[in-house]
Parts: C-alpha cells; structure tokens; sequence
C-alpha cells in the first residue's frame, strides 16, 4: 500500500528544489541583465561624447573656437558665441545624463565621482562661468559639481593647460 503522506513530502521536496531553481536561474538572468544594461550606458555615453569631440577634433576653426571660449567669451563675436554655447550644451548635456544615472542608481560613487571631476575641471575654465550663469537648466548639476572640484583629472589641451610629459 502507498503512503500517501511519504509521496506528499516528496513532491513538495521536489517542488520547493524547483522553485529554488528557478530562483537561482533568475539571480543569473538579473546579473547578467544588469551588466548588459550597464554595458549599454557606459556604450551611450562614450559615444555622445566621441560625437562632439570628432566635430571638435575634425574642425580647426572649431577646435580654435572652442580653446578661445573656454579662455574667455569677450573675444568670440555674436556667431561663435551661439557656436561656443551650444559646444557647451552639448557636454552639458552628456554630463547632466551622468549625473541622472547616478542619481538612479546607474552609475557607483567612484564611476560618477570621475565623471564629475573632469566635468568640474571642465566648466571652471573661464570662458564657461557665463554659460554656467545663463543656464539654470543644469543648477543642480554645476551644485553637484562643486562637491567634486579638485585639480586637472584630464588635460583638454587648451590655452591655459600645457600638455602633460
């Protein structure tokens, strides 16, 4: 005769193992989902910076104008003020989505904080601060940015930075 309550044990052994499986498969699944994700963030990120540095990088008189402005605006006419201000939007842009992913949890306090650091060195340049000033859109990130000045992090090669050896 069958014991019905040693088969009852069983097939609840046999279901929890199975539900513990499960668990396990999607533990997997979420990691490795969670690395592609970041994976395609740091992906995006480079990319939209490679973007503005190759127009950058490929233009001479855009490259001068962008060395002249972070100098100092008063020597940029009307037209490449709107160019400078909008090269700035541009980074702007990039870091602002930076620092909303780490904000979200996207990006750890050490990813972020490099990151900052050179977006900090980046807008304490002269020619930045009227930008900074006449664009409230990005307050919360230059604030966040004032907890991350320290030094040269990167070395942009403009007039004021010499090249490092």
């Amino acid at each position: 005769m069958m014991n019905w309550e040693a088969i009852t044990a069983v097939g609840q052994l046999l279901g929890a193992l199975a539900v513990l499986i499960t668990l396990i498969y999607l533990a997997i699944q979420l990691k490795q989902n969670t690395a592609a994700v970041a994976t395609a963030t740091y992906e995006s990120t480079m990319t939209g910076f490679n973007d503005i540095n190759v127009v950058v990088a490929s233009n001479p008189k855009l490259a001068s104008l962008l060395d002249r402005g972070c100098q100092g605006t008063d020597n940029l006419t009307a037209e490449e003020t709107v160019q400078f201000n909008f090269i700035l939007r541009c980074y702007a842009n990039q870091w602002w989505k930076l620092y909303k992913l780490y904000k979200r949890g996207g990006l750890t306090v050490d990813e972020w904080s490099i990151f900052a650091r050179e977006a900090a060195q980046f807008f304490d340049q002269a020619g930045c601060k009227p930008f900074q000033q006449q664009n409230n859109l990005f307050a919360e990130l230059y604030s966040e940015l004032e907890k991350h000045k320290s030094g040269t992090i990167s070395n942009f090669g403009f007039g004021g930075q010499t090249p490092s050896s």
